[in-house]
């Protein structure tokens, strides 16, 4: 024990004397909760070694948004997982989408909206093809994306819009409408590609 105590103080010692930018960097590293850091899925309960997909179930308004969210919880799946998607696996992954809400984020002077957040509520599991036995479930996760609703509190240099497929001299030709539909376009996009990871991530911490 007091050996683990001087390891301890001694870790922190040496983050005392960092700039605290790197320090907390760094302790962040260290910890367990250090973000998408597991390699993959090798094995689920009960000798499951294929998972399919269900049809989302979509409780929302927004139609189609259950097709998006398929698509991208397959594609997570295929690019990071030893698990293998296929027709007719072992395991189902179920999905239940409650809520998908726009809602304004901050406001300018004139009480005109700057930014918005989308937020995307559902539930997921994982049951047996053959038992109907479920095997693991998380409900009520939620994902939010943030996104500017005009051009002029664009960082056009910030990684998110980089990563973007806008380009910056299109800005000027935008409408603040047409710009403010092409943004929540893209952080929809973004919001299913992140409660994809939060699924892969959740189900790959429970086994």
């Amino acid at each position: 024990m007091r050996d683990q105590r001087s390891a301890v103080s001694g870790r922190f010692l040496l983050f005392a004397r960092l700039p605290r930018a790197l320090s907390l960097l760094l302790l962040l590293c260290l910890t367990p909760a250090c973000g998408y850091h597991f390699s993959g899925i090798s094995t689920l309960p009960q000798g499951v070694q294929k998972v399919s997909f269900a049809e989302v179930e979509n409780q929302t308004l927004e139609v189609g948004v259950e097709k998006e969210l398929q698509w991208a919880l397959e594609r997570e799946f295929r690019n990071h997982s030893r698990i293998t998607v296929a027709d007719n696996a072992e395991g189902i992954i179920n999905v239940t989408l409650h809520r998908l809400d726009l809602r304004p984020l901050s406001f300018d002077s004139k009480d005109e909206v700057l930014e918005y957040q989308l937020m995307l509520q559902f539930d997921v599991s994982l049951t047996h093809r053959d038992t109907g036995q479920r095997l693991w479930q998380a409900n009520n996760i939620q994902v939010v994306e943030d996104y500017s609703a005009i051009p002029q509190v664009v960082v056009t240099t910030s990684p998110k819009f980089l990563q973007e497929t806008l380009d910056p001299r299109d800005l000027p030709g935008l409408t603040d409408v047409q710009f403010s539909e092409t943004q929540r376009r893209l952080a929809t996009a973004r919001l299913f590609k992140t409660a994809a990871r939060e699924v892969y991530f959740r189900l790959g911490e429970s086994f």
